[in-house]
C-alpha cells in the first residue's frame, strides 16, 4: 500500500505561474500587433509619403474576398526610416493591426503576401459589407519594427455590399 501517494490539497503553483506567463505573452503579442487610436504614427496627414500617389498596391487589385493577395511598393521607405516596414489596416475605430509580416529590406521597392485572406482581414477589422478601410505601409527607423515609425504609403480597399468582392483605389472613397 505504500506505493500510492495522496495528492496534496495545496494548490499547484507551477501550473498557475505557467498560465499567467502564457497570458502575459499573449497580451504582449496583441499589444505589439496593434496601436491605439490615440497614438498617431508619423506622417499622419494621410499616408502616401511625399509622393501623393499610391505607392503600394494589392495584386490582384480586386477580386473575391477569399483571395490572399500579394502587395508591393513602387518606392523605398524614406531616408531615415529604412530599417523595416509593415503593412497594416486602419480599423473603423482608428486602431491598426498588421496584415503582413515585417520586412527588413526597405531601401528599394519591397513586397510581401498578406497574412490572411481579405475576407478574414475585413471581419477582424470590423469593416462592414459595403464599407471601406485604409491600408498603410508604416516604415521604421530600426530593424524589426523598432525605432521611430513613419506612415508613408496607403491604398484604400472597399468591400461590396454583399461582402463577396473587394476593390482597391489610390484615393479615398467618397
Amino acid at each position: 500500500m505504500n506505493w500510492m501517494q495522496l495528492r496534496s490539497a495545496a494548490p499547484r503553483r507551477p501550473r498557475r505561474l505557467a498560465l499567467l506567463g502564457v497570458a502575459a505573452a499573449a497580451a504582449m503579442l496583441l499589444g505589439a500587433c496593434s496601436s491605439p487610436p490615440a497614438t498617431p504614427v508619423g506622417n499622419v496627414g494621410g499616408g502616401n509619403g511625399a509622393g501623393g500617389s499610391a505607392t503600394v498596391r494589392l495584386n490582384p487589385a480586386s477580386g473575391p474576398v477569399s483571395l490572399t493577395p500579394t502587395w508591393s511598393t513602387t518606392t523605398a521607405c524614406a531616408t531615415g526610416y529604412q530599417g523595416s516596414a509593415v503593412f497594416r489596416i486602419i480599423q473603423p475605430n482608428g486602431s491598426t493591426f498588421s496584415i503582413s509580416s515585417a520586412t527588413n529590406t526597405v531601401t528599394t521597392p519591397f513586397s510581401g503576401t498578406l497574412l490572411d485572406p481579405i475576407g478574414l482581414i475585413q471581419s477582424v477589422a470590423g469593416v462592414p459589407n459595403g464599407g471601406s478601410a485604409e491600408l498603410v505601409v508604416i516604415c521604421f527607423s530600426g530593424d524589426s519594427l523598432t525605432g521611430n515609425p513613419n506612415r508613408e504609403m496607403d491604398i484604400f480597399i472597399t468591400f461590396s455590399g454583399d461582402g463577396r468582392m473587394y476593390t482597391t483605389s489610390a484615393t479615398a472613397p467618397a
